[in-house]
């Protein structure tokens, strides 16, 4: 029989410790609504603490990451996590593939032009910029999509619109992006 290496020990930790958070977070969405956001503001509020702590940490640690990142699969789970090593820009742009095609369908695009501490400025271009319906897609496909698929996503910002003349949708509304029956 093979010796238990350091890493099999991690994983045995880490699987059972992963599945508990996850029944734990079932149990959660169970409690009444006042009760429910305010667990949620605590966890969220303790993950943007330990996101700038990790950050920073990898920051500091410089090139040392990729080699703490293949000795344990806790830390690599960790930098996974936080998103250490990341380009933020294309993680934000891979966040928002769900809903690209629905604004493709109509003409439009929309680009992730920055990501700074969990806010991602967005620009969208094509048949988006002056729509009437902008608003909604930004709110109800955008946001929705990052907040999603963007592990530490935080808030949205958008970039000014070029200046183009107010204009109604090219074509029908779109279901998918509209809000959802209460």
């Amino acid at each position: 029989m093979a010796e238990e290496t350091p890493t099999d020990r991690t994983l045995a930790e880490l699987g059972p410790l992963l599945d508990r958070l996850e029944d734990l977070l079932c149990e959660v969405d169970e409690f009444d609504d006042a009760a429910r956001s305010r667990v949620f503001e605590l966890l969220d509020g303790v993950d943007a603490l330990h996101r700038l702590a990790v950050t920073r940490l990898a920051d500091a640690l410089g090139a040392d990451t990729d080699r703490l990142r293949s000795s344990d699969p806790a830390v690599a789970w960790l930098f996974e996590a936080y998103g250490v090593g990341v380009d933020d820009v294309a993680a934000a742009s891979a966040a928002l593939d769900p809903v690209r095609p629905y604004i493709t369908e109509h003409g439009g695009d929309v680009e992730v032009l920055a990501v700074q501490r969990g806010v991602v400025r967005v620009r969208l271009s094509g048949t988006c910029s002056g729509c009437t319906s902008a608003a909604q897609t930004l709110r109800y496909g955008v946001e929705d999509a990052l907040r999603e698929n963007l592990p530490g996503f935080v808030a949205m910002e958008v970039a000014p619109d070029s200046g183009a003349a107010p204009h109604p949708p090219p074509g029908p509304v779109l279901l998918q992006i509209q809000p959802r029956p209460a």
